[in-house]
């Protein structure tokens, strides 16, 4: 318990600190119960949800009950769930809000919404943050984070940017092959 209590306050430093922030971490680690823990406090939170896992398996109890899931760890956020809400949601309000958009995975998205998230780094007034269960997904974004994490079970390690796209790079990464049809 003291140490999940370290991350999530590690987790609100830097989220106060840093735009667009990579969370990584493996199975189990609390990469979005930590994050949502850390949202608590803030307002404009917007969640994209993603129905299948960083190597594409869906949901273990179902899409419905993992959203019910992530609803219940922060009442206020708003939520988009399928591709139709996703592609056509209007993110320059939320831009003017100071809004804070958290992404769970990349794995598994359409080129068209893989597109709009790209399309929306660098936008004034908008954090972004993005979870990813394995940093192969993420190597063609490296260079929009301006912080890469890695939640461990005692702690947050920031990582460097470099580091990691030398990780991807041995990898092989190629976050759009094999995917599409994955996300409903």
């Amino acid at each position: 318990m003291k140490h999940r209590q370290k991350i999530i306050q590690d987790l609100k430093e830097i989220i106060g600190k840093s735009k667009n922030i990579l969370i990584s971490g493996e199975v189990g680690v609390g990469k979005i119960t930590n994050t949502l823990e850390a949202l608590r406090d803030r307002d404009n939170v917007y969640y994209i949800g993603n129905p299948v896992d960083y190597v594409g398996k869906p949901r273990p109890k179902g899409y419905n009950k993992y959203i019910s899931h992530i609803v219940s760890l922060k009442k206020d956020m708003q939520i988009m769930t399928n591709e139709k809400e996703i592609l056509s949601f209007d993110f320059s309000a939320l831009s003017a809000k100071g809004g804070i958009l958290l992404i769970d995975e990349i794995y598994g998205r359409s080129i068209e919404q893989y597109q709009k998230i790209l399309s929306l780094f660098g936008r004034e007034n908008l954090k972004i943050i993005l979870i990813a269960g394995c940093l192969k997904n993420v190597g063609r974004m490296i260079r929009k984070f301006d912080m890469i994490l890695m939640i461990i079970h005692d702690g947050v390690l920031i990582l460097d940017n470099e580091f990691v796209m030398k990780i991807c790079n041995l990898l092989g990464s190629d976050p759009l092959a094999g995917q599409a049809g994955l996300f409903g």
